[in-house]
């Protein structure tokens, strides 16, 4: 074989085990739609909460009944289009739950002290009115 198949060869080679390495560890761009979604879904997820905070403040420190008298966010799976979750509990204490399809626990840098950190599947976040919202991650596919 001459110098040009040899160099053909090891470039073909070389990008092919980039395209694996790339795969295995960003996931596939599958995977990568549900890691956006998911991470659009904590955006809305705290949009929610100020919201929620924002009302409990307005209402001599009343928490909402339902996410109905929320106006103005999403309150919806941004994937399968399934309500968010309400459950207020005693004092300022609620909780915000949604269906994930993601760990966000294997994502690659991912911030271990991240209050929005979430198992797949269904979570729920534990939050109180009466303490600021936590700040969701950087999205960086925006």
């Amino acid at each position: 074989m001459n110098r040009n198949v040899w160099a053909t060869l090891l470039a073909a080679v070389a990008v092919i085990v980039v395209l694996i390495l790339g795969f295995r560890f960003l996931g596939s761009p599958s995977k990568q739609r549900l890691v956006r979604a998911d991470y659009k879904n904590v955006q809305a997820l705290a949009s929610l909460a100020q919201q929620i905070n924002s009302a409990w403040d307005k209402s001599e420190k009343a928490l909402p009944d339902d996410l109905d008298k929320i106006n103005g966010v999403v309150k919806k799976d941004v994937l399968t289009g399934k309500p968010f979750l309400y459950h207020p509990k005693k004092h300022s204490e609620y909780e915000l739950c949604a269906t994930f399809a993601t760990d966000s626990h294997e994502l690659p840098n991912t911030n271990a002290d991240d209050p929005w950190r979430h198992p797949k599947g269904d979570y729920c976040f534990q939050l109180d009115a009466a303490k600021p919202v936590p700040q969701a991650p950087y999205n960086f596919y925006d």
